[in-house]
């Protein structure tokens, strides 16, 4: 006896090849369209009564809204990352500005020659920079002593750099080592 395919047999292949685009489209990571595409062969299952079919189909797509649960929290989670870290960088650079101004307030209100002074400490520091990183470490203590005699010429009434000279000393010592 043949038997002729009947209207059943063509609900279900149509259901089968909703399943399959559902599993490329999960490959894709594309979750949502897989369940909308599974949620469409579940109709189809139903009307034709196969309860097994369903079941599966309903513990694929509740997997699968897991996934995109769990990929929305990771968002949130990046997100709210990135809005401390976007909160610590602006905390920061205000910092930043408000010591800005108050060096610059200081400057306005500085001699000359205090001006002469830091702008040269502030050279010197950058040669020291550069020659450390090229393991020049004669040259390097050499600037430090200097750069120590420019932080004792200021007046501490006028600047306080008495942190720095202990930091420079320090650093002398430390370097000293490593000739």
């Amino acid at each position: 006896m043949i038997v002729m395919p009947g209207p059943f047999d063509e609900l279900e292949k149509e259901a089968e090849n909703l399943e399959k685009q559902s599993k490329e489209e999960f490959n894709k990571k594309s979750y949502i369209s897989a369940i909308s595409l599974l949620e469409e062969a579940k109709d189809i299952y139903s009307k034709l009564g196969y309860q097994g079919k369903i079941g599966m189909i309903d513990k694929r797509v509740a997997q699968l809204k897991n996934l995109v649960k769990f990929e929305k929290k990771d968002t949130m989670v990046k997100t709210k990352g990135e809005l401390e870290f976007q909160k610590r960088v602006d905390k920061v650079l205000g910092e930043k500005e408000k010591y800005n101004s108050t060096k610059l307030a200081e400057e306005k209100a500085l001699t000359p020659e205090i001006k002469q002074k830091l702008a040269k400490i502030n050279l010197v520091i950058e040669k020291i920079k550069k020659e450390e990183e090229l393991e020049k470490y004669t040259r390097v203590i050499g600037r430090y002593e200097y750069l120590l005699e420019l932080y004792k010429s200021v007046p501490k009434d006028i600047i306080n750099f008495s942190k720095e000279i202990y930091e420079t000393e320090k650093k002398i010592v430390v370097i000293r080592e490593k000739i």
